[in-house]
């Protein structure tokens, strides 16, 4: 055998084994790349809502003609006056169309990075973060114009109608804001490159991983369904108040439908573009809690929906020089033995009972709480004008007293709830009668404690999301002055 015969006899299976061995790096590194196959229940999607009566706002009084061209104001003979170009311009109907996306989200989740710093320094944070789906399916909203009689067709008369059209794309715009209820803070998501690679890394999407900026400048093709991919995002925030525990995070962008409302009572000439009109835009509100721990935060659970408990409302109050916890809870609470509890109930800000960092925010238990039964169910009831504690409970058949005591956190004692409040009212379920229409909002039966969450959480109904109208420059809409108020608008907003 010649020495080429040989080196070809021994190459073959060193060739052999060579290529066994890039086979399994290959795949090992394939196997790393690949998109995890995510358990059912892990993706939480909201449809987009489309209403059609978001394409149509109230008739307005159009100023560029009706102050700047009060000239064109003339009696017509053989016209009705409200054909006239002046009469037709104090009530014009704005018409739009409306369109959404749709929005997939993961869990919130927490992770703990190096950060850079301008000091060149790198610091260690935890990270908050959520990652997401957009998905434009189409099934816009439009109207179009029609001739109210099809022989005359003329376009002095017409009447509107909605139709269903698509476009090939849409762009979403995003504005997420994160905020604690109890603490009345708010976080803007921010731009952190050096954490999104390990996001990504961690979760494993399929697709590129794009931050707010890049999914602004992303088209959202239209997709089917069944097959669509959609584009993924993430969003992050850094510095979150540790003691975050009841938060909601309100997204702007899913949609174009917007309202307005004029508040100026007598536009002028020369006014500037938009003035005295307020502009509120369609926001997902979306609501979490979490157990509360500020030494371990990444390993702490984040829920989706609202939680079955709540803090009751309590006193805030801010440490003074000289202030002990005997002092207080006989300041406060009328009992001195209850400084303890004042102590289990701060164990987050405050490290012993002795110690007392002037300035340091605490809360304080309920004064009543012996008499306070979170299960006791009541219905809610939209204050009207001119309506009064007196009559409401004479609507209801029940004693003043009654409604005052499920509504002594909410309506201060010896006042009246105003025009849009929601009052308590407690029910007998003995004694209650089986309704004809069982979906009429008079007879939704909540509990006292169900109650406290959604004014916590600023919500219309017991439910884990909502759409609603906020403003164009925060999406919150409820006041930080005071912590411990729940200072929201009406919950049927």
């Amino acid at each position: 055998m010649t020495m080429k015969s040989i080196n070809n006899v021994f190459a073959k299976p060193v060739c052999l084994v060579i290529a066994m061995i890039m086979t399994m790096l290959s795949t090992d590194a394939g196997a790393q790349n690949s998109e995890r196959v995510l358990a059912p229940g892990v993706l939480t999607t909201v449809a987009p809502v489309i209403e059609e009566g978001e394409t149509y706002s109230t008739p307005a009084d159009l100023i560029e003609i009706s102050k700047a061209r009060s000239f064109l104001k003339w009696q017509p003979n053989f016209t009705p006056d409200t054909r006239t170009l002046f009469q037709r311009s104090l009530q014009v109907p704005l018409r739009r169309n409306v369109w959404g996306l749709e929005f997939t989200f993961k869990p919130f989740r927490m992770v703990a990075v190096d950060i850079p710093q301008a000091s060149g320094k790198m610091q260690r944070k935890t990270i908050w973060y959520m990652v997401y789906r957009v998905r434009y399916l189409g099934k816009e909203v439009h109207f179009q114009a029609e001739p109210e009689d099809m022989e005359q067709a003329d376009p002095r008369y017409t009447r509107f109608s909605n139709i269903r059209k698509d476009a090939r794309f849409r762009y979403f715009i995003p504005y997420f804001t994160l905020r604690s209820h109890l603490q009345s803070k708010e976080y803007l998501d921010r731009l952190i490159p050096s954490v999104k690679d390990e996001i990504a890394e961690i979760e494993k999407v399929p697709g590129r991983l794009l931050n707010s900026v890049e999914m602004a400048n992303t088209k959202i093709q239209r997709e089917d369904a069944e097959s669509g991919k959609g584009v993924w995002g993430v969003v992050t925030w850094e510095d979150v108040d540790p003691r975050t525990n009841f938060f909601s995070l309100y997204i702007q962008g899913l949609t174009n439908a917007y309202r307005y409302e004029d508040t100026a009572e007598d536009p002028q000439v020369g006014d500037e573009i938009a003035a005295g009109r307020v502009i509120e835009l369609k926001t997902l509100q979306l609501n979490f809690y979490r157990p509360g721990d500020t030494i371990e935060l990444t390993k702490d659970n984040v829920f989706y929906g609202l939680p079955n408990a709540v803090p009751r409302p309590e006193i805030i109050y801010t440490i003074e020089p000289g202030d002990n916890l005997k002092f207080l809870a006989k300041r406060f609470l009328s009992d001195e033995s209850r400084a303890l509890e004042i102590y289990q109930l701060n164990r987050d800000v405050l490290s012993t009972p002795n110690k007392l960092p002037v300035g340091t925010l605490i809360r304080f238990p309920r004064n009543n709480h012996e008499r306070y039964n979170d299960l006791e169910p009541v219905r809610l009831h939209t204050t009207k004008a001119g309506e009064t504690l007196a009559s409401i409970s004479q609507a209801y058949g029940i004693q003043v007293r009654d409604i005052q005591r499920v509504n002594m956190d909410y309506i201060a004692a010896g006042q009246e709830p105003t025009v849009g409040d929601l009052v308590m009212i407690p029910v007998n379920l003995n004694r209650l009668n089986r309704p004809d229409n069982a979906q009429k909002d008079i007879y939704k039966i909540y509990t006292l404690r169900q109650v406290a969450i959604m004014r916590l959480y600023g919500m219309n109904k017991f439910a884990n999301n909502q759409w609603i109208y906020t403003g164009t420059n925060s999406p919150v809409f409820r006041t930080a002055e005071n912590p411990a108020v729940t200072e929201i608008q009406p919950l049927n907003k």
